[in-house]
């Protein structure tokens, strides 16, 4: 009797010890799959808009201690290098460009922010051949047309082409002369593609409109908030500059003039500025750089800082100092503060890491948004109504993998994290003097508010196991 009664209690340790690995790994498959996760009460149907699902604050693993502007983080692809995701105007629907399913290099995808995106296959709106960037959706009740920039209109296909291997050549690829090679060795440089041109499409991705052809790189497209205009960066003058067209392609207007790569524009909520990013080569040895990876179509994109312009041109000044490479930005609906991606803290965040800070227009007020070791954070875009923030990570993922993640926006947490100490930030437009803007003030630092996570109630459960161990043995 004593010896069977010892047999059942072995038999209860060791389903107790089963059962803690399998709830482990059953709350990390629920982690990567964003299921919302409850240690004793099955999953309730969730019937409302998926985007609206709520999931749990700070598991470290999509959601990172310290995001306190950001709740119920949820993830909306799942491997590959998804980028430059963007709302709809009407916040249904994401448009996005991808690599990795199917094709070499970027096309253009669609996602409907309403369902659960597991349940989806992201829909291709692009050819599929060449490469592609910078989606936007028209401003549209039916939300029919979108834009794109791309070369496909220039790639030569017969019977024998593999249409996924059509990608435009890297200048960096197969260096040709001895210059080019001793550029590649010593710069970290994107491609130019001297035959993007932007593209207007419908919901199928049916060529509707070319909207610019002009010789040598347009791209990087974007709508204004009231759907009359498109803003856009172009090589058309010699230098990659800013400007803006009707949103039929017609009434061209030059932006910006100033040698360096102007780009990765957005208008400001109101519609009267530009955000955008701007390399500014300052002295004869990197402005002799930048002109001669230029004409092989290449910039070095390793220093940039934000600036902001009317869209007539007038009162261009720049609003960051940080150093290193700060890029794309993205105006609150507040036409005040700014959420862009920043490496000027790799001591902080890991050599090479991007994190999402924020930002006043006057360059005061920085403040650290993403948190995470050894990260990429970046393309980040609030929702039009102002309650979502999509950008673009590697957290939960492999390093060779850029993943999407939405996340609802919280405007003024409880709980502020504090950015770094932030350089004295110069302003300057042209025609005056130049005056300095404040530093960053100092923010209060506080922990997000303890709360009981489901890694608590696990581990709780292995204690438990181990501590009957003990006890009968």
């Amino acid at each position: 009797m004593l010896q069977l009664i010892r047999m059942l209690q072995r038999l209860f340790v060791l389903i107790l010890v089963v059962a803690s690995v399998l709830s482990s790994e059953d709350r990390d498959f629920r982690i990567r799959t964003n299921r919302v996760w409850e240690e004793e009460a099955p999953e309730k149907q969730f019937s409302g808009r998926w985007q609206d699902l709520e999931t749990n604050p700070y598991d470290n693993v999509v959601h990172f201690d310290g995001e306190t502007h950001l709740a119920n983080v949820k993830q909306l692809t799942f491997g590959g290098m998804n980028a430059e995701g963007y709302f709809s105007f009407d916040n249904s629907k994401l448009t996005l460009q991808a690599t990795g399913y199917g094709t070499d290099c970027d096309q253009i995808y669609e996602l409907d922010l309403n369902i659960d995106p597991r349940l989806q296959t992201l829909r291709r709106i692009s050819t599929g051949l060449g490469a592609t960037t910078c989606s936007y959706f028209y401003k549209e009740a039916d939300n029919n047309h979108r834009l794109y920039a791309g070369n496909w209109w220039n790639v030569k296909v017969d019977n024998t082409t593999d249409v996924s291997k059509t990608c435009p050549p890297k200048q960096c690829a197969n260096p040709q002369t001895d210059e080019l090679k001793h550029l590649c060795n010593t710069s970290y440089t994107w491609d130019i593609f001297a035959d993007y041109d932007i593209f207007k499409v419908d919901r199928y991705g049916n060529f509707v409109q070319r909207l610019t052809d002009s010789p040598g790189y347009d791209a990087e497209g974007v709508v204004s908030p009231d759907g009359t205009k498109i803003a856009f960066t172009s090589i058309r003058s010699g230098d990659l500059e800013l400007y803006i067209m009707d949103i039929d392609g017609k009434n061209l207007i030059q932006i910006t003039n100033e040698l360096g790569y102007d780009g990765g524009s957005f208008f400001t909520p109101d519609g009267k500025r530009l955000i955008f990013r701007a390399s500014r080569p300052k002295n004869e040895t990197e402005i002799a750089k930048y002109k001669k990876l230029l004409s092989y179509n290449l910039v070095e994109p390793i220093a940039m800082e934000l600036f902001i312009v009317d869209i007539d041109g007038q009162n261009l000044r720049k609003i960051t100092n940080l150093g290193e490479a700060n890029w794309a930005p993205y105006m609150l609906n507040d036409n005040k503060r700014i959420i862009f991606s920043s490496n000027y803290d790799t001591a902080a965040n890991g050599f090479g890491a991007f994190s999402l800070y924020m930002v006043n227009d006057d360059g005061t007020g920085l403040q650290q948004i993403t948190f995470g070791q050894n990260q990429f954070n970046s393309f980040a875009m609030q929702s039009y109504d102002g309650k979502k923030l999509v950008w673009g990570s590697s957290r939960n993922g492999t390093m060779y993998e850029l993943n999407l993640f939405i996340a609802d926006w919280i405007d003024y947490p409880s709980n502020t994290t504090v950015a770094p100490a932030a350089p004295t930030v110069t302003t300057t437009t042209p025609g005056t003097p130049s005056t300095a803007a404040p530093a960053a003030p100092t923010v209060t630092t506080t922990t997000p508010g303890t709360t009981t996570s489901p890694s608590a109630h696990l581990s709780l459960l292995s204690m438990f196991s181990l501590l009957l161990i003990a006890c009968l043995y």
